[in-house]
């Protein structure tokens, strides 16, 4: 690995790519044009693949869900006082409504298939097997290019979501103890004022909309300018037998619709040999490398991916602080893990301006640390040529 990796380099990459960028818009056409011309220039073949998709029928689904789930908290909460049992039939209802909404289930990934309005696309780079014969393995790393505002500033999704979950477990508490002692506990206004937290926060959540104000520094330029330099650097340092995919989704911030799409389309034709991906997101938020490796109600990105990337860490002098990604929260490794592709998330920072500023108009390149870039990018290149590395 002699190649520098120059942070720099890497930001002024991020720089010409964090101008706002949702789906289907002529600054993401702009993007898809800037990531094509990089990967043709670092000699890879490169397509672009474009595909269209509705997004407004699934967003009325979550919404009304949510509002589902707000007015069954709130019914169970002015029952509980009355009748503990009745309350806690409304609100496993709501409990469970929520939990479909929150669960990404491959199920639910049908719901993104038909075409629709908006038309993107996905970037690929790929520099095939140099050696006779099939790959050994396959490696795909990823980034997503789109970005998007939202209506709902960090600290107020944030805030409304602790309130919804809070409430929630208040008032599921208040029931328990209602089923066991026979009353519920407290003043007969408890139970409902709980309730009502947790239901004006999730109503509160129905109405977050994207919007196109966002220059997406911090998500996703960082890591897009650390898969460019990568694609950059890497033909020349794994074995000659490996096939290198570099892909560059559309979007990501529409709920992972263009990795979806991407291996419906072509994961059966690369299933005949092993199989890895990595993926980058937020990388460049000033602080810790951070590996996501767990999601969701328990699941994982893949063993084998995570633990290449702890031990290079180790081996570079990288501190390295591994996280849980809660539900409700999408990155591109979902799709991947829902087929069986291992692919944690690479990403880095702590709870501070840059973060608070993502999905804002104030998510700008300014925010991103050349240091962070460079030790992201560090460790992505050291996990894919251990990844790549010959079985002896």
């Amino acid at each position: 690995m002699d190649a520098p990796l120059d942070g720099a380099r890497i930001l002024e990459t991020a720089r010409g790519v964090a101008f706002p960028r949702y789906p289907g818009t002529q600054g993401d056409r702009r993007a898809i044009e800037i990531v094509g011309r990089e990967l043709r220039a670092a000699g890879l073949e490169v397509r672009t693949e474009e595909f269209s998709y509705d997004l407004a029928p699934v967003m009325l689904l979550l919404r009304a869900a949510l509002v589902a789930t707000a007015l069954a908290l709130l019914a169970a909460g002015w029952l509980a006082a009355a009748t503990p049992a009745g309350a806690a039939v409304l609100l496993l209802a709501g409990l469970a409504v929520g939990g479909l909404l929150l669960a990404w289930s491959p199920g639910a990934e049908r719901l993104y298939r038909a075409a629709g309005p908006t038309v993107t696309a996905n970037v690929v780079g790929r520099r095939p097997s140099r050696s006779a014969g099939p790959p050994r393995l396959r490696l795909v790393l990823v980034a997503h290019h789109d970005s998007k505002s939202q209506n709902l500033t960090f600290p107020v999704r944030m805030g409304l979501t602790l309130a919804a979950i809070g409430g929630t477990a208040g008032l599921a508490l208040l029931v328990l103890l209602g089923l066991a002692g026979g009353a519920v506990p407290g003043p007969a206004w408890l139970a409902p004022a709980v309730a009502a937290v947790a239901a004006l926060a999730l109503s509160g959540l129905a109405t977050l909309r994207s919007e196109n104000r966002s220059p997406g520094g911090v998500d996703n330029g960082g890591s897009l300018a650390i898969l460019l330099e990568l694609a950059r650097v890497l033909p020349a340092e794994v074995p000659d037998d490996v096939e290198l995919i570099f892909l560059s989704t559309g979007a990501e911030e529409d709920h992972m619709v263009g990795a979806m799409r991407w291996l419906d389309a072509h994961l059966d034709g690369l299933r005949d040999r092993p199989l890895f991906a990595l993926n980058l997101d937020g990388a460049g938020s000033p602080g810790t490398a951070v590996l996501i490796a767990r999601y969701g109600f328990g699941r994982s990105f893949g063993k084998t991916v995570s633990a290449a990337t702890a031990g290079c860490a180790r081996k570079l002098g990288i501190p390295l602080r591994r996280i849980w990604m809660p539900p409700a929260i999408g990155v591109d490794g979902i799709p991947f893990a829902h087929r069986g592709v291992e692919c944690p998330t690479l990403s880095s920072g702590s709870l501070g301006r840059a973060t608070i500023a993502v999905h804002s108009r104030h998510d700008v390149a300014d925010h991103l640390d050349p240091d962070a870039l460079a030790r992201v990018a560090r460790l992505a290149r050291g996990v894919a040529v251990e990844i790549c590395r010959p079985s002896t």
